[in-house]
């Protein structure tokens, strides 16, 4: 049997102690750090906690949220944001080797998170998972729904240019022909600019605005965790640009933009096995290619013949208990008020205009 689980939130201080679990956690991602985390919250104007799962060995888990509030009430937590694809529950490895303890382990420690989140009267709980997260069936079993999304895995092991598409290689020596050249860049702005230009080539919204991207350019350069990568012309433009970041087990693909003066040049697909080539080189032999849901965007990267993963999210709504019933009807009864008194007060108004406008008469007809 476990030590005794006690769920609170992480404070600032204690923010390398989480830090270091998403290190050593397998469900641990560069989106659950907590720099990247507060540098969304900051920007996005939302507010972030990180829930701590302690025993008296230390932290053995926890969970990462966006909390926002509507009408000052109502309260809703997200484990995602823009540009900001997993997030949630990150367990650290069980030290036992049987599977039953292991699930024993994994089991508590997942559902005392949860049941602290499911005490804080929020309307909506969504989660969105790693991929490596696998086992939701302790939420599913207590109420919780469940669905699927995806992402493509890169397998860096072998010669890479020999696993993509045969379209894919010929992509690549078109742009080898057209003089295409690939480096690094630090212009975070250029890069925007062409991101909000290929959204909307696409029909899409941008997902973030720059103030984001810039914030978070900021904490990958700190951290020495990512780079922009641009394929130029041989005039110097720059006909395609990508993001790639990295933590302790993973490189991921995670933003990536075009210039469509340039698409025929096929310079997004020479730079997007540059990437993977140099992060082959950095020793990661699995590039998350986070394209796998929206369509526009896949059928880009399926020519790279990725493996397509799937990851769950989990969502409780807990529509019932978001306020005492008489708050509720106050909440609805005080509008009607407010209204009831306005068309008082204009009433009384309009009987005074007509006050005051008839008394020229009556002194005329006294006089």
């Amino acid at each position: 049997m476990m030590d005794r689980l006690e769920v609170t939130e992480i404070s600032p201080d204690q923010f390398p102690l989480w830090d270091s679990l998403v290190d050593t956690s397998p469900h641990g991602t560069i989106f659950h750090k907590s720099g990247w985390l507060e540098a969304c919250a900051r920007s996005l104007g939302k507010e972030v906690k990180i829930l701590g799962c302690f025993t008296d060995g230390g932290l053995v888990g926890g969970c990462s949220l966006f909390f926002e509030k509507s009408f000052n009430f109502v309260g809703s937590a997200n484990s995602t944001c823009a540009v900001t694809p997993y997030g949630g529950l990150v367990i650290s490895p069980c030290p036992s080797k049987g599977v039953h303890k292991q699930e024993s382990f994994f089991g508590q420690i997942v559902m005392a998170i949860a049941n602290s989140i499911s005490s804080r009267n929020l309307y909506s709980i969504i989660i969105r998972n790693s991929p490596e997260f696998h086992d939701i069936r302790p939420l599913t079993a207590h109420g919780w729904s469940s669905s699927v999304l995806n992402t493509y895995y890169m397998d860096n092991g072998g010669n890479i240019e020999s696993q993509i598409d045969s379209d894919a290689r010929y992509n690549c020596r078109k742009a080898e022909r057209n003089g295409i050249t690939v480096g690094l860049s630090s212009d975070i702005s250029r890069f925007y600019d062409m991101y909000c230009e290929t959204f909307t080539r696409k029909g899409l919204k941008p997902q973030a605005p720059k103030s984001l991207i810039s914030d978070l350019s900021v904490f990958l350069k700190n951290k020495n965790c990512g780079e922009i990568t641009v394929a130029k012309t041989p005039e110097g433009e720059i006909a395609a640009a990508e993001i790639i970041i990295w933590d302790t087990r993973m490189a991921y693909s995670w933003l990536a933009a075009s210039d469509s003066r340039f698409l025929d040049t096929r310079a997004t697909t020479l730079l997007a096995l540059a990437n993977l080539k140099r992060m082959q080189d950095r020793g990661f032999r699995h590039v998350n290619i986070m394209m796998a849901n929206v369509p526009e965007l896949s059928q880009f990267a399926n020519h790279l013949n990725p493996v397509l993963i799937p990851y769950f999210q989990v969502q409780k709504k807990n529509g019932g208990n978001i306020l005492p019933l008489k708050n509720l009807r106050m909440f609805m009864v005080l509008p009607c008020i407010v209204l009831l008194l306005t068309l008082n007060i204009l009433e009384t108004f309009e009987c005074m205009v007509e006050i005051f406008a008839s008394i020229p008469d009556f002194w005329s007809s006294s006089c």
